[in-house]
């Protein structure tokens, strides 16, 4: 049974006239009477009775018509939401994020996000197995510190993340070396955060051991509390940049410099769906907003991507 059999009968059973409705169907009255009758020997039954030029509907097609106009509501309503879901009036967005600053990041911009599009349920999964998440389909896309080694997997590089030493004073210095981060109290992320992680990687090099006077999760608190004097802290650019911190003072830690890359990954040869396109364009722009630097092969990337 065709679609168009089930157009052509509803057609017939609302003019009840088979030359009026092969007239507004556009096509010719013998072929229309042609189509209706392949419909009748598949369903096994008469759906019209043919008295002179009159015709009505028999029981069966009463039935007929009825499971018709359901399937033409909701071939209808599988197409309004499609439109609308491309125009991102409705749908989910499904994000994976490694704990710590790319996850506040990622959760401050869906405010954003939603003001543009109120109707976008987002979830946001904070993971250490960001790759796992996307390839599972727990996630449209993951953003991560690590290079994924998934051949599935399409990765594109977004930037270079900087960790600045702030403070609440400027001594006038815009570096530091990576020892004198540790000559004050520290108000550091917890060790699951990947800032934690990377200063005590490189602390252990250099046999040293992190003691924070204060930990907290939030970015918020840290920034606060080095504003009252508790303490210096390490975050990242992303975090400095993205928040008011501008009676703040950062340097650039040297001997060695705090850096890593962040990348985006999306599964190959997979359609992305249209809230997450809107996302990462917006979350591009927002970098670009902060001067990050972005490469122009990445752009192009994501641009081919999200086509």
């Amino acid at each position: 049974m065709e679609l168009r059999h089930l157009e052509y009968f509803l057609m017939v059973s609302k003019e009840l006239h088979f030359t009026k409705a092969a007239e507004k169907l556009g096509i010719s009255q013998p072929t229309l009477s042609h189509q209706i009758k392949m419909l009748e020997q598949e369903v096994g039954y008469p759906l019209f009775n043919r008295v002179g030029k009159k015709i009505e509907l028999t029981k069966v097609g009463e039935i007929v018509q009825q499971e018709s106009l359901k399937i033409q509501g909701s071939i209808q309503s599988m197409f309004s939401q499609i439109t609308a879901m491309t125009k991102v009036e409705i749908g989910e967005l499904k994000i994976a994020v490694l704990p710590g600053e790319i996850t506040d990041l990622v959760s401050t911009l869906c405010i954003q996000f939603n003001q543009l599009y109120p109707n976008i349920k987002v979830f946001i999964e904070t993971t250490d197995q960001v790759e796992k998440a996307v390839l599972e389909n727990r996630a449209d896309f993951g953003i991560g510190f690590h290079l994924s080694q998934y051949d599935t997997l399409q990765v594109t590089k977004l930037y270079d993340e900087e960790f600045y030493f702030i403070s609440n004073k400027s001594n006038g210095d815009q570096k530091i070396s990576f020892s004198s981060v540790f000559e004050g109290p520290l108000i550091l992320f917890p060790s699951m955060h990947q800032c934690r992680k990377i200063l005590e990687k490189t602390s252990s090099e250099f046999g040293k051991q992190i003691e924070p006077i204060v930990e907290t999760s939030s970015i918020e608190s840290i920034l606060n509390l080095v504003r009252s004097g508790v303490g210096s802290s390490v975050v990242s650019k992303t975090l400095y940049e993205f928040y008011d911190t501008k009676d703040l003072f950062f340097q650039h830690i040297e001997e060695p410099s705090l850096t890593m890359e962040v990348y985006l990954m999306m599964k190959k040869n997979c359609f992305i769906n249209y809230a997450a396109r809107k996302y990462i364009k917006l979350l591009v722009s927002e970098l670009q907003k902060l001067h990050f630097h972005i490469e122009k092969g990445a752009i192009t990337s994501l641009q081919s991507s999200l086509l």
